[in-house]
């Protein structure tokens, strides 16, 4: 019974990793590739990019940018899509927007007002 998995496994292995070489990719392609695979999150790993991941779903969005890059869409359609997917916390470096203000501006808000505590900290105890 586990001979009949482990065969399972192997040709499910092979099946996937020949799919990655039939397609057929220019080098300018690969790159955008592989910029795109270091721009996107690994659902899984979720502190990983999908390029340092060997998770299946990781795979599985390199696929999907492939046959993306191959059909002829650029970047921002294929980051579009996969935000309408998953939401904006696939990328790795969210967008600067309304609702992201806080990510952007809150470390140097805190910054600002830890400065200004310690400076009033600092004032009290030498008078």
């Amino acid at each position: 019974m586990k001979v009949k998995y482990i065969v399972f496994f192997i040709i499910f292995t092979m099946s996937s990793s020949t799919s990655f070489a039939n397609m057929k990719m220019t080098s300018e392609q690969n790159d955008r590739a592989i910029e795109l695979y270091k721009e996107t999150r690994c659902l899984v790993c979720q502190s990983q990019t999908i390029y340092d991941s060997n998770s299946e779903l990781a795979t599985d969005l390199k696929l999907f940018i492939q046959e993306e890059i191959i059909s002829g869409k650029s970047d921002d359609e294929i980051k579009t899509q996969l935000i309408n997917n998953y939401g904006e916390w696939i990328l790795m470096t969210p967008a600067l927007s309304k609702a992201n203000y806080i990510l952007w501006f809150g470390p140097v808000i805190f910054l600002v007002f830890g400065i200004i505590l310690m400076y009033k900290y600092i004032i009290r105890k030498n008078n």
